[in-house]
């Protein structure tokens, strides 16, 4: 994998298929010797056939830090407000992290999983990632100055949006301790919202939750929804798209699709449960 600033290019088949990805509204520098145009988090499709519905939650950053805790749940704003004046927790934020440091965030991820039996982190998309220039670490550590929540974000300076990609705890390893397990679940939080913050005084306008579960089957990605609900953003949806723009990439999405018909058909089923609208969205939702 390689990069430009804001942009990245990434390798299919053996290295055969070349990708170059986006996100948001931003468009590539240039398609030259690129095979397919993978882009997230679209306004809208650029392709007719090749996108999937992508629902969201979106943090308005102009609001001031009291309108921000005012439109929270008042459990979300009371962990908040513990988890600063009781339990004295403090936020770092690596603006510029060196190879070392996304090193680290891969070590604590694999050795803190959120769920048994969770996949070693790709290592070499973190460091592809922190190559384009978004890549930013924040964390919250307790007064004895043990990590307990850390997050990997993609800042988006063009177009004023920031979205944490991963994030670790110590969740998993506590979970038998409910006192512990109520403190991870406040210093969470509190790091989001201290995040909401520190970009919004580093003019970014938007804080993108990165993903809100519009099914009904799942009861564990319905808990993470209202985890992210109780923040008080806006749930709105846009598109994950590919286009093919050689011959060689549309061949290469044909076979792909074909082969997901015939022998992956959990994946085509959530294929097409993304290419349908929600079958519950909040009044007002807008895409």
């Amino acid at each position: 994998m390689t990069s430009l600033e804001g942009q990245l290019l990434s390798t299919h088949l053996g290295g055969k298929i070349r990708a170059v990805e986006t996100w948001f509204d931003e468009d590539p520098v240039s398609f030259k010797g690129v095979d397919v145009w993978i882009c997230y988090r679209r306004s809208h499709p650029v392709s007719s056939r090749g996108w999937l519905y992508f629902y969201t939650i979106q943090m308005d950053l102009n609001l001031s830090p009291e309108a921000l805790l005012k439109k929270m749940r008042e459990s979300t704003m009371r962990d908040i407000l513990a988890a600063r004046d009781k339990d004295k927790l403090t936020t770092l934020f690596n603006t510029s992290p060196s190879e070392d440091d996304i090193d680290a965030f891969a070590r604590h991820y694999d050795e803190n999983p959120l769920i048994e039996g969770q996949s070693p982190i790709d290592r070499g998309r973190l460091r592809a990632l922190k190559s384009t220039g978004l890549v930013n670490l924040a964390e919250v550590q307790d007064m004895e100055g043990t990590v307990l929540v850390r997050h990997f974000l993609q800042c988006h300076k063009r177009s004023g949006i920031v979205q944490p990609c991963y994030q670790v705890s110590l969740l998993y390893r506590n979970a038998d301790d409910p006192a512990k397990k109520r403190t991870i679940g406040r210093a969470n939080r509190f790091l989001y919202y201290s995040e909401f913050l520190f970009y919004k005084a580093q003019g970014f306008q938007i804080y993108d939750q990165n993903g809100w579960y519009a099914g009904i089957e799942d009861e564990k990605r319905l808990k993470i929804n209202l985890f992210k609900e109780g923040f008080g953003g806006r749930i709105l949806y846009g598109y994950d798209c590919e286009k093919a723009v050689s011959l060689r990439g549309w061949i290469y999405l044909m076979l792909r699709a074909i082969k997901r018909c015939l022998l992956q058909p959990e994946k085509q089923k959530d294929i097409r449960r993304r290419r349908k609208k929600a079958p519950r969205l909040p009044e007002g939702t807008q895409p």
